[in-house]
C-alpha cells in the first residue's frame, strides 16, 4: 500500500533552475522507489520533453504536462482508458483543451494591441531557444513539439502581462506565469489535472485507496496545484520570492533552492505522512479542484 503520491513540478524544483540537473534528489528519488511512492511529473514541459527527463530520473509512472493541458498515462498501470484518449508509445493520453492551433488562430485576435510585446516560443529557432533556456539543441526542439498550449516568451512588463491576461480570459483562454514563460491554455490547468488523476488513481490502482496527494513547486503557475494537495512544498526560486498561498496548514516552505530543497522538503513531508497515519488523524482531500 503506498502512503503518497507525489506530484511535482521539474524546472526550478526537481531539476535546478540553471543546469536542469536532478543531482541533488538523486538519493531522495531512490528512498521513494523503494517505498513505492510515485513521483509524478507536473509540468510546463513538452510530453516528449517530460519522457527524456522521466527515463533520465527513473520514473516510469504517468506524466502531466503541458501546464496540466494534458496527461500521459502507461498502459502498465492499469487505470482506464477515457473515451478521447489518443494512444503512443504505450501510453494513453488525456487532453483537457482545445489544440494548441486553435488557442493560436484566437489569440491573433489579440496581434494587433499585443504582438510586438511576446514570440510564441515554437516559432522560434532552435539556436533562440537554446539561448532563452540554457537547453541544448536537441531539447530545444523538443521543447517546440506543443500540442494543447501556446508558451510564449514575454517581452512587455510584468504591468502588460497582467493587462494581457485580462483581455484572454475574454476569449475563453487563461494565462499562467511560469518560471520563465507566460503559457495560454484553455482549460485545465496543473491543479484540475493533479485532483483529476490522484481521484482515479485513489479509484482505479490497488493499493492507492487512502494515498495522500503531495505536491511541489517554485513558481506562479504551481500556486493553483500547491492548494490542492494534501501536503504541498513550497521550494525557493534562485530567481524570486515565494509566490503567496491560502493553506490552512500542510506546507512546508525550503531553506534551500532546487533540488537540493526538494530533496529537503519532501522528506520533512514524509516524516509528516507516517506520523499523520500513525496516529489515524490525517484523511485524503476529496480533490475538488476548486478548493482553495
Amino acid at each position: 500500500m503506498s502512503a503518497a503520491v507525489i506530484y511535482t513540478d521539474l524546472d526550478g524544483t526537481l531539476l535546478d533552475h540553471y543546469t536542469y540537473s536532478a543531482e541533488a534528489a538523486r538519493a531522495t528519488l531512490a528512498t521513494l522507489r523503494g517505498l513505492g511512492v510515485p513521483v509524478i511529473p507536473c509540468t510546463s514541459k513538452t510530453a516528449a520533453e517530460t519522457r527524456v527527463i522521466a527515463a533520465q530520473l527513473g520514473l516510469d509512472g504517468p506524466m502531466i504536462v503541458e501546464n496540466g493541458a494534458a496527461i500521459w498515462v502507461p498502459d502498465h498501470w492499469g487505470l482506464t482508458r477515457t473515451d478521447v484518449a489518443i494512444s503512443e508509445s504505450e501510453m494513453w493520453c488525456h487532453g483537457f483543451g482545445i489544440p494548441r492551433a486553435v488557442i493560436r488562430r484566437q489569440l491573433a485576435i489579440l496581434s494587433v494591441e499585443w504582438g510586438n510585446r511576446y514570440q510564441s516560443l515554437c516559432d522560434l529557432s532552435d539556436k533562440q531557444v537554446m539561448s532563452i533556456t540554457g537547453l541544448d539543441a536537441a531539447s530545444a526542439r523538443l521543447a517546440k513539439e506543443r500540442h494543447f498550449c501556446e508558451t510564449l516568451v514575454w517581452l512587455g512588463t510584468p504591468a502588460d502581462r497582467i493587462a494581457f491576461a485580462d483581455q484572454v480570459k475574454t476569449l475563453d483562454l487563461r494565462c499562467v506565469q511560469g518560471g520563465r514563460f507566460v503559457h495560454v491554455l484553455s482549460s485545465g490547468g496543473k491543479a484540475e489535472a493533479v485532483s483529476w488523476l490522484h481521484r482515479k488513481i485513489c479509484a482505479e490502482r490497488p493499493g492507492f485507496e487512502a494515498a495522500l496527494s503531495i505536491s511541489a513547486g517554485d513558481a506562479e503557475n504551481d500556486v493553483e496545484m500547491l492548494q490542492v494537495t494534501d501536503l504541498a512544498l513550497l521550494v525557493r526560486s534562485p530567481v524570486g520570492d515565494p509566490p503567496p498561498l491560502k493553506r490552512a496548514g500542510g506546507l512546508v516552505i525550503s531553506d534551500e533552492f532546487g533540488p537540493a530543497g526538494w530533496s529537503e522538503g519532501i522528506e520533512i513531508l514524509l516524516d509528516r505522512v507516517e506520523e499523520e497515519r500513525a496516529s489515524g488523524r490525517f484523511l485524503p482531500k476529496r480533490h475538488d479542484h476548486n478548493a482553495a
